[in-house]
């Protein structure tokens, strides 16, 4: 919206990445595996969407090392640690890095996220930690006794690696 107010040339792209993201979240969000593919594909419109309403000084580190083959995975599963990484990891004044990794494997996949936390304007209502929560729980109903979730939470850092060992 705020881009096409001031008529940005990127406003185009935004609307499509938010296009893209809207329509998998219709059609994909009810099923119960998706490609691999198609959720690393909508991961990475979510971050360049993003990535227009940050300045020079956030930094997004982020990186596919693996090959994609036809892995299938629970759609939706990663998104909620990746919004936490911008919901708490940006500050338009300060400069920042996050730091989003994803390896693949045959049978596996591993997604590591760093953030500083330096969000200050976050009220308590938006804290209710409701989307690592929801995460956690959606792993042990779809994903029992195959991953892993490490999360480390300092009152500066904010870390997460996650292991799924892919069905």
């Amino acid at each position: 919206y705020a881009l096409s107010l001031v008529k940005s040339d990127d406003a185009p792209n935004a609307i499509l990445k938010l296009s893209s993201i809207m329509r998998y979240v219709v059609t994909e969000s009810s099923k119960e595996k998706v490609s691999l593919k198609s959720e690393l594909d909508y991961i990475k419109d979510y971050i360049d969407l993003q990535k227009l309403r940050l300045t020079s000084n956030t930094i997004i580190d982020y990186k596919i090392i693996g090959t994609i083959e036809n892995q299938k995975i629970a759609p939706l599963l990663l998104i909620p640690i990746i919004e936490n990484c911008f919901k708490y990891g940006v500050n338009q004044t300060e400069s920042v890095v996050i730091k989003i990794h994803i390896t693949i494997d045959k049978n596996q996949i591993q997604l590591e996220t760093y953030n500083k936390k330096v969000a200050k304007n976050i009220s308590e209502l938006e804290k209710t930690e409701t989307g690592i929560i929801n995460t956690q729980k959606r792993l042990d109903i779809l994903y029992l006794n195959n991953y892993n979730l490490d999360i480390t939470n300092t009152n500066t850092d904010y870390k997460v690696l996650l292991n799924i060992y892919l069905k």
